[in-house]
Order: C-alpha cells, then sequence, then structure tokens
C-alpha cells in the first residue's frame, strides 16, 4: 500500500551549503524542462537527495541523501508518494516562500534565517500531489 505523506529530512547546514555553492556558481543545469537558473535539485536516483545544480560541482561538496533514504533503501521509495521513477526536480533559490507573518524572502534567504533561527533539518513534505517545504529543530524519527 502506498504512504499518503512522506516526510524527507535534510541537514539544514548541508542544505544551505548546497544552495550556497549554487547561488555562487556561474554556470547551472536546467531541470525537469526548467531553464538552468540557480537552483537545488530534489532528485530521485539510488536513494533521494539534494544537489546543487551550480558547475561544475566540487567534490568537497557532496550530494546530500535525506535521513535514512540512501541508496540501500532505493527500493523502498517505490511503495511511498516519492515513487519509483528517477527524476530531478528543481527549486530555483529565487522563488518565494509565504512565511505565517505574511513575509516572503527569496527561497535561499528563507534557508539561511532558518538557520540562524536555530533550525536543524530542511524537511519536504512530498504526497501524490507535490511536495511542501519546512524546517524542524528535532531530530527525525528513527
Amino acid at each position: 500500500m502506498t504512504h499518503q505523506t512522506i516526510d524527507l529530512y535534510f541537514k539544514l547546514n548541508a542544505a544551505l551549503r548546497l544552495a550556497e555553492h549554487a547561488a555562487a556558481a556561474t554556470t547551472h543545469e536546467g531541470y525537469g524542462g526548467l531553464p538552468p537558473v540557480p537552483a537545488l535539485v530534489w532528485a530521485k536516483s539510488g536513494g533521494t537527495f539534494l544537489m546543487s545544480n551550480g558547475r561544475p560541482h566540487p567534490q568537497e561538496i557532496p550530494d546530500l541523501f535525506a535521513h535514512g533514504w540512501g541508496p540501500e533503501r532505493d527500493h523502498l521509495l517505490t511503495d511511498t508518494p516519492v515513487g519509483g521513477s528517477d527524476f530531478g526536480h528543481m527549486i530555483p533559490l529565487t522563488d518565494t516562500v509565504t512565511l505565517e507573518d505574511g513575509r516572503e524572502p527569496t527561497f535561499l534567504e528563507w534557508l539561511r534565517e532558518s538557520k540562524d533561527g536555530g533550525a536543524r533539518w530542511f524537511v519536504l513534505s512530498v504526497d501524490r500531489e507535490g511536495f511542501d517545504m519546512g524546517v524542524d529543530s528535532e531530530d527525525p524519527a528513527a
């Protein structure tokens, strides 16, 4: 049976490092038919992970696997809303995020503010319709 929603936890410090790399890069790769703008890419291929679309991609900045969803558990993603097919979905750094207080920082600004505010995790809540983004300070359930 397919789960209705899955929360994917990524270490916020590492996600921000990837985003900063994408922001500083002079060349970018496009995914999913979107133009090559600075972005984080949420991907599924041998697990599910985030990566920078900035090029060149230095080896000292590895892709960031979701907590508990590395290559060894790839086959289990088929039974979740993430699914079994490989993909790359861009999250442009200049997209805005609407906050509860009505502010609309860019995605990159929101990641920075969240880290400065004590958040430890960047969370993608995925369902069959798409995903929502959030942050959390608590460790994900094992």
